[in-house]
């Protein structure tokens, strides 16, 4: 893989970001917890004050609830309102000289008729079909009514009754006081309210006596109604615009009359919700400030530096080894980095300029070895030719002259060796097609033809000397018996792969071929055997009578061998 290419696995960017996560996280949860408890206070604060307000709100109306039941039990105590007899109208009347608030006084029998009252019109009227008659017959205190529509000024009222009983104890009427609603609905508006809140009197029938926003009383009589109206608790109305409102209730007297203090649920809890928010927030911002601080630092303070030493490693990889690092503005760790990449470029190039020498003073040698044999083999090529040009027996001489022929091909070898760069390899096609036309110039044979079909492949001088002194030998052959008589033939030397990862070398001839009887004893093709052997492979010859020679060498493929080895 290349170096400059992506990794698996996590980044320091990342590593530092999960590290700085986990860190944080016992944060979140305390400002998550501290969140979730400021809510809780802040509700059960916001609780406590609607129960406060809508008992200061009802204080007025009270101190006036506890004024009527104070004058019911003055004129009940009077001998005239108690014995019904006497000038008990005219006390009555008088008691409400001066009283703004209540409207009428009156003292009604066992039996709930009136007998007599401040106001004349109401004599004889009964008055017991009223749940407040009998209410008043159980309590020792004012018995209070819902909202009532007075029979006498047609106007609203909320009626009042204080029980009398004689000295046996028995029950002997009530005294009654009405109380105009209208004065509640004064009392109320004229209170100090906080912008926004909503004030609603109501009775335990769901019924609006006074209210300063007609929707939220009314929302909020209904949802008291059916939660029970309960004086110590609070609860919720929403309104016929779907706002969803709070509200405390406090008791007027009794259990029939109720003043609720509400207020909406945005305004009461929008700073409970910014600071749960934040709350909430904050530890998450922390974490995105972390994450950007992370990825600022790195990025200015890491990953530009390593990015740079990439790319100076990178230049050392294909051999630059003068660059050095500038690392001017760099962390000092990274400087120490730098500087160690540079001294072992600086050692890296001392050791290659060491290897170049090593190996050019290697390959003078390995030269001047080539040139040497060459000139030794020529030496013993000159001897033969003058040792072949004295004997005078023809067998002798042409054994001579092949010996002369397979020195001169070791020679062409060394030549060819000694004139490359790398001096341990060779083209086989260049060797191949020089040796060819160099024994086919040496054998004077202009009447054959000589055609070279061998792919360019690079082998060892081993391999290459086995090649040649194989060739030789088989078309030394082929020059000295398949053409006689200055008969025109061509021969074919190719070279191919096949199966089993093997290379095929064939050298054919179309000349007048022989029988297959008795050959293999001959030097010539106990040589080939051999020369075959040396490269690992196997050599046949095929031929007929005037049919030609075909002679091929399967040995393994020398670059399939290398990479097996290796």
């Amino acid at each position: 893989m290349s170096m400059m290419g992506r990794e698996a696995g996590w980044t320091l960017r990342r590593r530092l970001q999960a590290i700085i996560t986990l860190a944080l996280v016992p944060v979140v949860l305390v400002s998550i917890f501290q969140g979730v408890a400021r809510a809780r206070l802040d509700i059960a604060n916001v609780h406590e004050r609607l129960l406060q307000s809508a008992r200061t709100v009802a204080a007025g109306d009270q101190n006036l609830m506890a004024a009527a039941e104070q004058v019911l039990r003055a004129v009940g105590s009077l001998s005239e309102v108690r014995g019904m007899n006497g000038n008990c109208d005219g006390v009555l009347a008088d008691t409400l000289i001066g009283v703004r608030y209540f409207s009428n006084l009156s003292r009604i029998d066992a039996s709930g008729r009136v007998v007599c009252s401040a106001m004349a019109l109401a004599h004889g009227l009964k008055v017991n079909q009223f749940g407040v008659f009998a209410e008043a017959q159980k309590t020792d205190g004012m018995a209070v009514s819902n909202e009532l529509i007075s029979r006498v000024t047609g106007q609203p009222v909320i009626g009042g009754m204080l029980a009398l009983h004689k000295s046996d104890g028995s029950f002997d009427g009530t005294v009654a006081i009405s109380l105009d609603v209208h004065w509640i609905d004064y009392m109320m508006r004229s209170s100090a309210l906080p912008k926004g809140a909503v004030v609603a009197v109501f009775d335990r029938a769901g019924k609006v006596i006074a209210t300063n926003n007609k929707d939220v009383g009314a929302a909020i009589a209904k949802a008291a109604l059916s939660s029970g109206a309960d004086p110590n608790d609070v609860s919720s109305a929403v309104d016929s615009r779907g706002d969803l409102w709070r509200y405390g209730n406090a008791p007027l007297m009794g259990n029939s009359i109720f003043v609720a203090f509400a207020m909406g649920e945005s305004r009461l809890f929008g700073p409970t919700y910014l600071h749960v928010g934040l709350d909430f927030a904050l530890p998450i911002l922390m974490i995105g400030f972390a994450w950007f601080a992370i990825w600022l630092a790195t990025d200015r303070q890491v990953t530009q530096w390593i990015s740079y030493l990439r790319r100076i490693a990178a230049a050392y990889r294909s051999g630059h080894y003068a660059i050095r690092p500038d690392l001017v503005e760099a962390p000092v760790e990274f400087k120490l980095l730098g500087d160690a990449l540079a001294d072992m470029a600086e050692g890296i190039q001392d050791r290659d300029r060491r290897l170049r020498e090593s190996v050019d003073m290697k390959t003078t040698l390995i030269k001047e070895i080539h040139h040497r044999v060459k000139n030794n083999l020529q030496i013993v090529m000159s001897l033969l030719s003058i040792q072949a040009n004295q004997v005078k027996d023809p067998a002798a001489r042409d054994a001579l002259l092949q010996a002369q022929t397979r020195i001169n091909a070791l020679a062409l070898v060394h030549r060819i060796l000694n004139e490359l760069e790398d001096q341990s390899t060779l083209d086989i096609h260049d060797l191949l097609n020089q040796l060819c036309h160099q024994i086919a110039g040496g054998m004077s044979a202009d009447n054959v033809r000589v055609e070279v079909d061998v792919p360019s492949r690079v082998v060892s001088g081993s391999v290459a000397v086995a090649l040649a002194l194989f060739t030789v030998e088989v078309l030394t052959n082929i020059f000295k018996h398949a053409f006689p008589n200055e008969r025109q033939g061509v021969i074919r030397v190719s070279m191919a792969p096949v199966d089993g990862g093997k290379l095929k070398l064939t050298i054919a001839d179309d000349g007048r071929g022989f029988a297959m009887d008795g050959t293999a004893k001959s030097v010539g093709s106990r040589l080939i055997k051999t020369f075959g052997l040396q490269l690992g492979g196997v050599s046949s010859v095929q031929s007929e009578p005037g049919q030609g020679t075909v002679v091929d060498l399967v040995f393994p493929d020398p670059d399939l061998k290398q990479e097996s080895s290796v």
